[in-house]
């Protein structure tokens, strides 16, 4: 079912605290409109939550053992923006073999401290992990501390769920496009058909401005175009069968 957020629903975040959020994100129910992911941590009556941002393309199934493995928090950890410098970008500094070694520890779960900086654009969560309780200290820790941004909120909220089981995913799980822009092309050949999760940060295909289409932005747009030419052929069929 598709839920949806009235003024009731979004009273809460009102509260949240924006000085560090840049006034152009700002909107009416809140600093920035990704703290609605706070949501995920109200209880539905369901064993599990599994969010993924609007922003990912699915290239491979993911493992359903994995997901369901008996943990309460399942994320990525996130890798710093320093380690992968993109197009305009300073790559003086840049230093590719420390770079990859960080990338490669993650190609593997492992359990890890919970709370551990996260990247939210992928997390599973169940049993502690999800109750109305949680969504309350949400609330309360970003109303309570000025955050930059969601993520460093939310890794907050997980450490601070009491006992909590936190696995870190592999990489595969939340491929950030810094990542495989940064280390090229042949890089992400090489690691394809291992990738769950695509996620376009930062840099959209749908909103390329004066930016020439890369092949991260082609592989997008080419699966959005395949996706369209399917719905047609759905809707032809069964208007041709009704």
């Amino acid at each position: 079912s598709i839920e949806f957020m009235g003024e009731e629903e979004l009273a809460p975040f009102s509260s949240i605290r924006g000085e560090k959020i840049a006034g152009k994100s700002k909107v009416a129910f809140a600093p920035k409109y990704t703290f609605l992911k706070f949501s995920i941590f109200k209880e539905r009556g369901f064993k599990r939550h599994i969010f993924i941002d609007a922003d990912m393309l699915c290239l491979n199934p993911l493992d359903e053992e994995l997901l369901a493995a008996d943990y309460h928090v399942k994320a990525m950890k996130e890798v710093a923006s320093s380690h992968f410098p993109i197009r305009a970008e300073d790559r003086s500094k840049f230093n590719e073999a420390k770079s990859l070694a960080s990338v490669t520890r993650a190609f593997e779960p492992q359990e890890n401290a919970p709370g551990t900086g996260i990247n939210s654009g992928f997390v599973v969560l169940e049993d502690g992990a999800i109750s109305d309780d949680v969504f309350d200290l949400a609330i309360s820790v970003a109303s309570s501390e000025a955050f930059g941004a969601e993520q460093p909120a939310t890794s907050e909220v997980i450490r601070r769920i009491p006992d909590c089981k936190f696995l870190e995913l592999p990489i595969w799980y939340n491929a950030r496009r810094r990542v495989f822009e940064s280390l090229g092309e042949t890089f992400f050949d090489q690691h394809a058909d291992r990738i769950k999760l695509l996620h376009y940060t930062p840099g959209k295909p749908w909103v390329l401005g004066d930016r020439t289409p890369d092949y991260l932005d082609k592989l997008w747009l080419k699966w959005e175009q395949d996706s369209l030419e399917w719905v047609d052929d759905v809707t032809i069929r069964g208007s041709l069968s009704a």
